[in-house]
């Protein structure tokens, strides 16, 4: 009886995370940096839903925009919890892009209407590779943004046999601006096949996995992501999507 006492608690607390998380938040930052790790100013944000939380229906404003600040940082208000991608670009570099969970509960002492994240998404924008295939990606990032995605698909095709660690991430990056993860999963693989240690591709196939809905495999890979990266705001923002995420195992599958 008590065991049973006990899951029908965690049943009532987790409906109530994910009851409370839908109200909006106060306030989301993020950063976007380049490659070195200097601030990216005036790099263009997009920020779009995919679906709510443990992958109900997402209701609300579904897409943001914003522009970076001086110092590489940007913000949004009246956010609400959800399954979230993120994308950077600015002239002369490779976009950056992202899938990460929201579910945020205030604190006891505070209302629902000033939920401020303690974690911030960081966006990365590489250098443009030269030669040939270089340019095909930057053809392909505009194709992919101006929503001409076969041409993009196109481009991108001509660069999947590719050794080059770096242009497989930066092909995935683009299918994730197109919001197509089937089409990014087998670059990001391919590129952690060759390099077991690329933070972008253990990054690229957790993202691939949150947008497909599979909470487990998206856990892992942000795990994996995690021990690759000794920057203490990206082991911040993947330990809390792993939290959430195993938040989300729980109200998706029914597991208690």
């Amino acid at each position: 009886m008590q065991a049973r006492y006990r899951r029908f608690l965690v049943c009532l607390a987790l409906a109530a995370a994910v009851t409370v998380a839908g109200q909006p938040l106060d306030r989301l930052t993020g950063k976007v940096l380049t490659d070195s790790g200097a601030p990216a100013a005036d790099a263009e944000v997009r920020v779009e839903a995919m679906f709510g939380f443990a992958g109900s229906d997402f209701l609300g404003q579904r897409t943001f925009a914003a522009r970076t600040g001086a110092s590489g940082e940007w913000s949004l208000l009246a956010f609400k919890a959800g399954i979230w991608v993120f994308d950077a670009s600015a002239p002369g570099l490779l976009p950056d892009a992202i899938a990460l969970p929201f579910n945020l509960v205030a604190p006891p002492s505070k209302g629902i209407d000033r939920l401020v994240p303690s974690w911030h998404p960081i966006l990365r924008l590489q250098p443009l590779p030269s030669g040939e295939m270089g340019q095909m990606l930057v053809d392909a990032a505009i194709a992919a943004r101006t929503q001409r995605p076969e041409r993009a698909v196109e481009l991108l095709a001509l660069l999947q046999d590719t050794r080059d660690v770096e242009i497989l991430t930066a092909a995935g990056t683009i299918c994730l601006l197109m919001r197509d993860a089937t089409v990014a999963r087998p670059f990001f693989r391919r590129a952690l096949e060759r390099d077991p240690k690329s933070f972008r591709a253990a990054l690229g196939m957790g993202s691939t996995a949150l947008m497909q809905r599979d909470v487990d495999t998206a856990a892992r890979a942000f795990g994996e992501a995690r021990s690759l990266t000794k920057d203490k705001d990206e082991r911040g923002y993947l330990s809390a999507a792993i939290v959430e995420l195993n938040k989300a195992h729980f109200v998706m599958k029914g597991t208690y």
